[in-house]
C-alpha cells in the first residue's frame, strides 16, 4: 500500500521499505523498460485482434474517433500510437504502415490529426483514410482544423466540435465496404431516359438563372446514393468526392425529409478553407429524390426556397416529365445482364467506370450475390480486382481464376471494366462476354451516364 506521506524524491529508510536497498539504478531502469515493452506488446496484440478498425487521434495523442465507437477504452492504444509516430518522426522519417502476420496497419498524417486503419485486407487503406479525413474537413473546414489547437491548446477534445457527426463518419466507414463508387472514386449515375434527364436539368438551370442570385454555384438532384441531375454556374466543376460527401450527409439525416434545411458544409475538393451553404429539400413526396442548391452566400435561404418552388412548378407543368421522373424514382432501373444474350448466365456481375467523366455503372443484384454476406464477399472481390488495376497501371487486361469465381479486368485511359464470372468460365469465353457487355453498355450509354451538365 502506498504511503501518502511520501513525496517525490524522498529516500526510504531500511525499516520503511520492503525493497532491497542494493537495487541499482540500472536495474530499476531495466525493469521500467521491460514493463513498458510488455505494455506495448499487449496493446499491439489488442490491435491485431481487430478484423477492421479505423481511428482518428490528434497528433498529441487524444482520441477523436474509432469505428467501434469505443474511443475512451482505447486511450492507452492511442497514446502508444502517438509514441510510435513521434519516435519515427525523431528519426527524420514518417511512419506510414506496418504489418504483423495478416494484420495491416496504415497511417495518414494530416496535422494536427493522425488517422489509422487496421485491416485483415491490404487494399485501399490509404484511400479509406483520405475519405475519412475529407469527411471531417466537411464539418470543420481545413482552416478551423489547423487553428483549433493553437487557440484551445494541445489537450483540446476535438470531439466537441464534431459532436453529432459520428453517424456520418460511421456511415462513411460502412459505405466504403459496400459501395464500389468510393474506392473507384467515381459517381454512380441514376438510370434515367436521356430526354427526361435533359429536360430536368434544363428546367433546373432555367429556374436558377431566372433568379439571378450572385453566389449560387451548383444544383443537384440525388436519389438512392446516385446522381440524377447536375447544373452549375459557368465553368465550375464539382469533384466526385465532394458529391459523395453530399450523399453521405443526406443519407444519415432522415430529419432532412421533413422540410427545407439550410446548412453550412465544406466541400474539400472545391475549397477546403471555407464553407458553402446548402439548401436541402425533398420536393417529390414518396420518392428518394433530394434537391440540393449550393451557394457561397449565407443569406440565401429564402431566395433558394423560392428557386426550389420554381423548379418544382416548372417540372409539374410538364406532366410527361413529372410522371416519368416519379416512376423512375419509385422503381429504379438497373442494368440487366440478360440483355447481352447467350452466355449471360456465366456473367454474374460487373462494374464499369468511365475514367474521363469519373462516372460508373454496375449491374443489379443477381444470384449468387443476393444476401448481405454474399454482397460483402462480392465487394471484397471488386475491391481486390480494382486495386490490382490501379497498382499496376501498365496492365491492360488480367484474368484471375479463383475457387468461387473468376475475374476479368480490362483497363485503359478511357475506361475500367471488372467482370465477375462463374468459376467454370474460360478466359476466351470471358473475353467474348465482356465484348458483348461493352457493346450493350455503349448502346445504353445515354441512360446510365451524364454527357452534359447545363450551366446557368
Amino acid at each position: 500500500e502506498m504511503d501518502d506521506s511520501l513525496v517525490a524524491g524522498e529516500i526510504l529508510n531500511e525499516e520503511s521499505s520492503s525493497c532491497p536497498i542494493d537495487v541499482s539504478l540500472s536495474q530499476i531502469q531495466l525493469e521500467e523498460k521491460e514493463a513498458e515493452e510488455d505494455e506495448e506488446d499487449r496493446q499491439l496484440r489488442n490491435l491485431a485482434e481487430y478484423q477492421y478498425q479505423l481511428f482518428v487521434l490528434s497528433q498529441y495523442g487524444r482520441p477523436i474517433f474509432v469505428s467501434s465507437g469505443q474511443e475512451d477504452k482505447l486511450c492507452t492504444l492511442f497514446a502508444l500510437i502517438g509514441i510510435f509516430v513521434s519516435r519515427v518522426k525523431e528519426w527524420g522519417d514518417t511512419l506510414e504502415s506496418f504489418s504483423a502476420g495478416d494484420v495491416h496497419v496504415h497511417f495518414l498524417h494530416k496535422p494536427p490529426l493522425i488517422l489509422g486503419v487496421v485491416s485483415k485486407r491490404p487494399e485501399w487503406l490509404a484511400s479509406q483514410l483520405e475519405v475519412l479525413f475529407e469527411q471531417i474537413v466537411s464539418t470543420l473546414s481545413r482552416t478551423q482544423l489547423d487553428t483549433v489547437y493553437e487557440k484551445k491548446g494541445d489537450n483540446y477534445d476535438l470531439r466537441r466540435l464534431l459532436r453529432g457527426t459520428d453517424r456520418c463518419m460511421m456511415n462513411c466507414v460502412s459505405t466504403w465496404r459496400s459501395d464500389p463508387a468510393l474506392y473507384l472514386s467515381a459517381i454512380r449515375i441514376f438510370p434515367l431516359a436521356a430526354s427526361d434527364r435533359e429536360a430536368l436539368s434544363s428546367q433546373m438551370a432555367n429556374a436558377i438563372g431566372a433568379a439571378k442570385l450572385e453566389g449560387v454555384i451548383f444544383g443537384l438532384v440525388l436519389a438512392h446514393r446516385q446522381l440524377v441531375s447536375l447544373v452549375r454556374f459557368n465553368k465550375y466543376l464539382i469533384h466526385q468526392k465532394d458529391v459523395h460527401i453530399l450523399i453521405n450527409l443526406i443519407s444519415n439525416n432522415q430529419s432532412l425529409r421533413n422540410g427545407e434545411t439550410w446548412t453550412p458544409i465544406c466541400l474539400p475538393k472545391f475549397n477546403d478553407t471555407g464553407f458553402l451553404h446548402a439548401h436541402i429539400s425533398y420536393p417529390w413526396e414518396k420518392t428518394d429524390a433530394c434537391l440540393i442548391l449550393l451557394s457561397t452566400r449565407r443569406d440565401h435561404f429564402f431566395a433558394l426556397s423560392s428557386v426550389k418552388a420554381d423548379i418544382v412548378k416548372r417540372i409539374e407543368a410538364n406532366p410527361t416529365l413529372h410522371s416519368n421522373l416519379v416512376k423512375s424514382l419509385e422503381k429504379p432501373f438497373t442494368f440487366d445482364i440478360t440483355q447481352i444474350g447467350t452466355g449471360n448466365d456465366l456473367l454474374w456481375y460487373f462494374v464499369y467506370k468511365n475514367r474521363r467523366s469519373q462516372q460508373m455503372c454496375l449491374s443489379g443484384a443477381r444470384i449468387p450475390f443476393i444476401s448481405r454476406e454474399e454482397r460483402r464477399r462480392l465487394n471484397r472481390s471488386i475491391a481486390s480486382a480494382s486495386f490490382i488495376s490501379h497498382s499496376n497501371p501498365i496492365i491492360r487486361i488480367a484474368f484471375v481464376q479463383r475457387k468461387d469465381e473468376a475475374l476479368l479486368i480490362r483497363a485503359n485511359d478511357k475506361f475500367e471494366l471488372i467482370c465477375v464470372f462463374s468459376p467454370l468460365v474460360t478466359p476466351a469465353i470471358a473475353a467474348i462476354l465482356a465484348d458483348k457487355l461493352q457493346k450493350a453498355l455503349k448502346s445504353s450509354e445515354p441512360r446510365y451516364f451524364i454527357s452534359h451538365s447545363p450551366s446557368f
